[in-house]
């Protein structure tokens, strides 16, 4: 297994959505990176986020779990695409698959589930930081701020071909595609 280069980012699913951006953008001095009414991303640095935020609108749902609000998930992101890939290798040799896989734009994810149930996003970012915070500015993001689906073991079976990659990596969406950084 490769472990993670760094800690990404936390996300939170709130009923007070506005309340919450605000404390964070005066905690830590960070700035809306992108917001609409479901999803908000903010930044403190060059990362195109380190904090989410889920609206689960003004009023609790009694249909929702009593905890529905609060941590969503976890992101760390690896160094490299290879380092994600074997990760996602040695997991699935134990077992251990992804709840879902999905291409953001910016960055590629899988997503995991531990055993008390909480959420871990596993990414490699897939462009520049200038080019992901450009993207997450955009009118792609703007219109689908969280990215479609798809198939780590086909991005596997590629690598270890040594096969081009961007068709699987990059959002159908994106107009521009940038090979990612490879070590």
């Amino acid at each position: 297994m490769v472990a993670p280069g760094k800690f990404a980012h936390v996300a939170f699913s709130t009923y007070r959505f506005s309340e919450m951006i605000e404390w964070y953008m005066l905690a830590f001095d960070a700035r809306v990176q992108h917001r609409d009414s479901r999803l908000a991303f903010l930044t403190y640095d060059g990362e195109h986020h380190r904090f989410a935020f889920v609206n689960l609108g003004t009023v609790r749902d009694e249909r929702r779990p009593a905890r529905a609000d609060g941590v969503h998930h976890l992101g760390y992101t690896w160094r490299n695409l290879e380092g994600l890939i074997d990760t996602y290798m040695w997991l699935k040799s134990l077992g251990i698959v992804p709840t879902r896989a999905i291409r953001h734009g910016m960055s590629l994810s899988l997503d995991y589930r531990d055993p008390d149930g909480n959420a871990l996003e596993f990414q490699v970012d897939l462009m520049t930081v200038a080019d992901g915070n450009a993207f997450v500015k955009g009118p792609a993001f703007a219109t689908n701020p969280i990215g479609e689906p798809f198939d780590p073991e086909a991005v596997a079976v590629r690598l270890a071909q040594g096969k081009p990659i961007d068709d699987l990596i990059f959002r159908s969406d994106q107009v521009e595609r940038r090979a990612v950084a490879r070590t």
